[in-house]
């Protein structure tokens, strides 16, 4: 049987897609039981709108978490919501201290990316990377009082501003990255 190109890797993107959606389901029920939209809209609004999974998505990854035990379903005002198992809280701990070892082994390696693409291209591409970075940034030392506290958002508005500051003065005198990973 032959292939079309793009058959594999869509599904690929579709796996990456369902596999995410199912951790960000499970952090979001860490914190309260949820429903399809608000899962939905949850993701529309912390992507800025460029991703909002529709119910082909949504319940899909939400079965695959019952099936696995990860998450259960309940009626709540007659319509499905799900809330996180103690296997799913297992679950979710080992993808956050695998994330965690991945940013350490792989946090440098968006470089590769600069070898795939035109030179011309490298200056949106830092810009893209920076605007998220703050982006990020701004959205943490903002964050919610029940998830950051007060004393952990100053220390990351502190930090932040003393590495742009590096960062301004390196840049200001010519002399690039001053660091690895930076």
């Amino acid at each position: 049987m032959e292939r079309r190109a793009g058959h594999r890797a869509g599904r690929r993107e579709g796996r990456w897609q369902n596999g995410f959606l199912g951790h960000y389901a499970l952090a979001l029920m860490d914190r309260s039981p949820v429903h399809a939209s608000q899962l939905s809209a949850r993701i529309a609004e912390q992507s800025r709108g460029s991703w909002q999974p529709g119910p082909g998505a949504v319940y899909p990854a939400f079965r695959s978490l019952v099936a696995r035990g990860l998450a259960e379903e309940y009626r709540e005002e007659g319509r499905p919501t799900y809330r996180i198992t103690p296997a799913g809280r297992r679950q979710l701990r080992r993808v956050r201290e695998a994330r965690h070892r991945w940013g350490e082994r792989f946090g440098g390696s968006w470089r590769l990316l600069l070898d795939l693409v035109e030179p011309t291209e490298w200056r949106e591409i830092a810009l893209n990377r920076l605007r998220g970075t703050l982006a990020t940034v701004e959205t943490l030392a903002a964050g919610e009082e029940d998830r950051l506290p007060a004393a952990d958002r100053r220390r990351l508005r502190a930090e932040t501003v003393r590495e742009l500051r590096r960062a301004l003065a390196t840049l200001a005198d010519g002399r690039g990255a001053a660091r690895e990973g930076a």
